[in-house]
């Protein structure tokens, strides 16, 4: 029984030391200071659901966010806009089905095309003015030489062994 009172104490004075996880006394100071973010309010909303999976919900907020969405046999479709900081109207739909999530608007870029140069993109490869050549020629051939064959002597010392 003292052997789990001392244990128990061990570990009651490790976890109270540990400074576990978290944001730091810096951050939660920080943030404490930092001015909370205003409220906005939901003008609409609506949503359903079938027996079948199937779903839908659109909402709609005081600054102009925009959302809904629809599910039915496994393709879900939607729309969501927004203002930006410039005061456009963004718009983006989407389709996510059994071929992925594809995503079409206005201001997301292009696929890629798949032939080169394409008439709305001309070609950047400069002409160059100065045309290289690489030739590789192999070095001529040296005669062999023959190194003279160094003699070995063995050398054999040998001495008694007492036994």
């Amino acid at each position: 029984m003292k052997m789990f009172v001392v244990l128990f104490a061990v570990v009651a004075a490790a976890a109270a030391g540990s400074p576990g996880y978290g944001p730091t006394p810096a951050v939660r100071a920080a943030a404490a200071a930092a001015a909370p973010l205003p409220l906005v309010r939901i003008l609409e909303s609506e949503s359903h659901s079938d027996d079948q999976g199937g779903y839908g919900f659109r909402f709609l907020s005081e600054d102009d966010i925009e959302r809904q969405e629809q599910s039915a046999d496994g393709t879900v479709t939607g729309s969501y806009s927004y203002r930006a900081p410039d005061g456009r109207l963004i718009s983006v739909r989407y389709v996510a089905n059994a071929l992925g999530f594809r995503a079409e608007n206005d201001a997301l870029p292009t696929p890629v095309p798949t032939e080169y140069p394409t008439p709305q993109v001309p070609s950047t490869e400069a002409t160059p003015s100065v045309r290289t050549v690489q030739q590789y020629s192999a070095p001529a051939e040296r005669p062999a030489v023959r190194q003279p064959a160094v003699e070995y002597e063995p050398v054999y010392s040998y001495r008694a062994v007492s036994q």
